[in-house]
């Protein structure tokens, strides 16, 4: 198993800004894998792999 990324490891994955991630999820945009017991958020590739094949769709569409 692939470890799970921080939050700036995957908004660089992303490409979007620590911040907008984190927005992100609060609204229920984007799903993190799992929170820590310190509450940090953590992502697995897969899900970032996903998550922006989203996000280029969406941004093709408005194109």
């Amino acid at each position: 198993m692939k470890p799970a990324l921080s939050t700036s490891e995957a908004a660089a994955w992303l490409g979007i800004s620590k911040s907008t991630l984190i927005r992100a999820v609060r609204r229920g945009e984007i799903q993190a894998a799992f929170w820590t017991p310190g509450r940090h958020l953590r992502f697995t590739p897969e899900d970032l792999d996903r998550i922006k094949r989203q996000l280029e769709f969406k941004t093709r569409r408005v194109a």
